[in-house]
């Protein structure tokens, strides 16, 4: 490439280190990894997101453990506490 004076427009990817404790929860795990539970007492949520038409949207989902059914969705295009009372 030199040699026909050509240059590569391709950069190596750098890592960039992350301060903060964005995935640090103060809130304790209560089930343990117990997932397979006898009763209908335990209910798990999920915040997850997904690209469409070049935009993030968020999906919000509430399980059941007890026979892994979905009780409450919803989706939106803004993370905000709206979008979980919606799936609630």
């Amino acid at each position: 490439m030199k040699e026909n004076g050509l240059v590569s427009k391709y950069t190596v990817a750098q890592f960039k280190r992350h301060d903060d404790k964005c995935n640090e929860s103060k809130v304790e795990n209560e089930l343990n990894r117990k997932f397979d539970q006898q009763k209908e007492l335990t209910v798990v949520s999920d915040l997850t997101y997904v690209r469409v038409e070049n935009r993030w949207h968020y999906i919000c989902l509430f399980v059941d453990l007890y026979n892994r059914e979905i009780i409450g969705h919803s989706a939106d295009p803004h993370k905000d506490a709206e979008l979980v009372y919606q799936a609630l």
